[in-house]
Parts: C-alpha cells; structure tokens; sequence
C-alpha cells in the first residue's frame, strides 16, 4: 500500500526547503543520539529537548515509511514539493548534524518531482493545501481527503531519474587541542588562545547543561545568552569592557574600535536570541539597526542564539545576505553544509580586536 507522508522543511527563521531539493533527502530529528533506538531517544524527552509525540513521529519516520510512498514538503501551510520514497532506505547520516543547528541525520532519499511544481502552484493559488489547519506536526501520515483529493492525481505522474548527490562528508569537529593551535598559527596570541580555550570549554559544558537539565525551567534566556555565551567569548579574544556596550540604543551588544564609543566607531552590532532560536530572519532586524543610527562605519553584524554564531560582513555600502562566517560552539569545524565553506576558525579570527575593521 502507497503510504502518503508530510514533512516540514523548517520552521520560522530555520528553513532548509533548498536543502531537501538539492540532495533528495528528507531528513527528521533529533539524530544526535544515533540510529534510532526508543529508549536511547526517550533521553531527548527527559531531558525536556523534545516531546514524546515528537519521538513518536521520529519512530514513525524510521520504521514506517516504505520505498514508493508518497512525500509532500510542506514549508508552513504550502505544499512546495511532491516527492516518492526511493528503495535506498533510511540512513542515519551524520553529515547532517548541524542544519541551521538542528540535528536531523534521520534520512531518507527521496526523488522530488520538479515538472510537477507549476501545477502545485496552480492547484494552491485560492489557498495552500494545509490552510484548514491550526497546528501542524512537522512529519506525520496524510489521511484527510481534503488534502488529498487535489493533489491525488499527481501521484501517478512520478518519473523516476538519478538521485542527486548527497553533500561531501564534513570535517570533523577539531579538539580543543587543534583549534588552539590552528589559532595560534593565524596569528591570535599565546594569552588569548589560552584564554578562549577555557571560555570555549566552559561554553560547551553550560550548552550540554542548558540541553540536559535547563530546557525543563525555560532557560537561558536571551538576557543569559548574553551575559554568560556571548560576552565571555568576545572577553576572551580582548575586547574590554569600554570596547562592548551592552543594550546600546536598544541594540543587544556593540563593538568599538576606540574610545569614544560613539556612532562612527561602531564597527560590529550583535542581535541576540535565545538558545535554538531560528535566526534566518533577524538579519533583518541588525541591518535596520545600522540604518537608524547611521552606523556607516559598522561593517559587520553577529547574529547569535547562545551556541551558534553567523557573521555576516557589508561590502561597497551593501550587506551579505548570505553568512561569510560560522562558529557553532558545540561542533567547531573547518566547512559546514550550511553556511558552506564557512570555517570557524577563519570566524574567529575576525572577531577579534585586531580583526574586526577588515
């Protein structure tokens, strides 16, 4: 029997809709415990990182889904894609531990059907195919004829072709001990290398914490990501306290290349969210803040949730769109599928004092 599932490529701030098409995947989480096992993932639910219901869908999504079934990539209400379950099978793929910090190595390959997308459109131009709907479980089976009966006859015009490449196996993350020398080698000091070891260190340690036992009591909040993540970590690359203003017209932290810190010395904004917070969509949000105050000499902005850090950089007046550079605390690495070719390394470098105008 010809199953039909629903899957949602992301969620606000947090999309990956591109991903899933490029490669022929559908990907679920969380994956970081391994292959699924129910009592191994029951830890995600103790831990209060994810629900019960979210690992049963995860069971779901594992045991349940066959080879021919049908697949719709749902990005809020819209149906963006119909896809057929190829024969490959399920695969736990650690190349996707890290999708916009989200870790979904539950795989499936899956052939989406790219001539079938202008008829999609067509079929929701009066409204999208899950409208009716008030909540939504990010991958479940597809029962309600409602949904259905438009998009039924789609089914049977499936064609199959190559499965698109999966992307190169990433680096892995680099210890501590080769992070600080390739550090050292950049030119960052003894002293600083030293000293962001132990901040980084410290940083993980709280992270797995916050993941284990904070989640339960709504913890950190963007005030603690603040105060206990982000300034620890620019302190430990040399920046003094007159250097960073915190809460500065309203922006959540600000770096100074001199004294006075005024508007023409702002070099780099900070905006701020809470732990796992999608942060696609508060780039947005800096940038207006570099227009408002006529920040011309700023020339980088830090978007960060607590553990992840995207630096993005203005060029002849106008800012990237796109992430020059990543750090994620937890999985330090050289290239990421997403931002790609991003090295944490290099993203360091550039937030230190000495780096920061360039």
């Amino acid at each position: 029997m010809q199953n039909v599932w629903q899957i949602a490529s992301g969620e606000s701030g947090r999309k990956y809709t591109d991903l899933f098409l490029r490669h022929d995947v559908m990907l679920y989480g969380p994956g970081r415990f391994g292959p699924f096992d129910e009592t191994r993932y029951q830890l995600a639910v103790t831990t209060g990182s994810h629900t019960a219901a979210n690992i049963i869908y995860l069971r779901r999504f594992v045991a349940d889904v066959r080879p021919g079934d049908i697949v719709l990539l749902r990005s809020g209400y819209r149906v963006e894609a119909v896809g057929q379950v190829q024969p490959d099978g399920y695969s736990h793929n650690e190349t996707f531990d890290d999708v916009h910090g989200l870790d979904l190595e539950h795989s499936w390959r899956v052939i989406w059907q790219d001539h079938l997308a202008e008829e999609l459109t067509t079929i929701q131009s009066n409204e999208p195919l899950f409208g009716s709907r008030k909540s939504i479980p990010a991958f479940t089976a597809v029962e309600d004829e409602a949904i259905l009966r438009p998009v039924r006859h789609l089914f049977g015009q499936c064609r199959e072709r190559p499965l698109r490449k999966l992307p190169f196996a990433l680096p892995k993350p680099l210890s501590m001990d080769e992070l600080s020398e390739a550090l050292f080698a950049h030119g960052l000091g003894f002293d600083a290398v030293h000293r962001l070891r132990g901040a980084l260190e410290k940083q993980k340690r709280l992270i797995s914490w916050y993941e284990s036992s904070g989640f339960a009591g709504n913890r950190p909040t963007e005030h603690e990501v603040v105060a206990h993540i982000i300034l620890p970590f620019l302190s430990a690359l040399g920046w003094s306290e007159q250097l960073i203003a915190i809460e500065w017209h309203k922006i959540d932290l600000a770096l100074f290349s001199g004294t006075p810190t005024d508007f023409n010395h702002c070099r780099l904004v900070c905006e701020a969210k809470i732990m796992g917070h999608g942060l696609q969509n508060v780039l947005a949000q800096a940038i207006q803040y570099t227009v408002n105050h006529k920040l011309d000499s700023c020339e980088k902005i830090l978007l960060a949730d607590g553990g992840r850090f995207y630096l993005f950089r203005r060029r002849d007046r106008i800012w990237d769109q796109e992430p020059s550079g990543y750090l994620n605390v937890q999985k330090i690495r050289t290239n990421h599928l997403f931002p790609p070719n991003t090295n944490a390394v290099d993203t360091i470098m550039a937030l230190t004092p000495m780096m920061i105008s360039e």
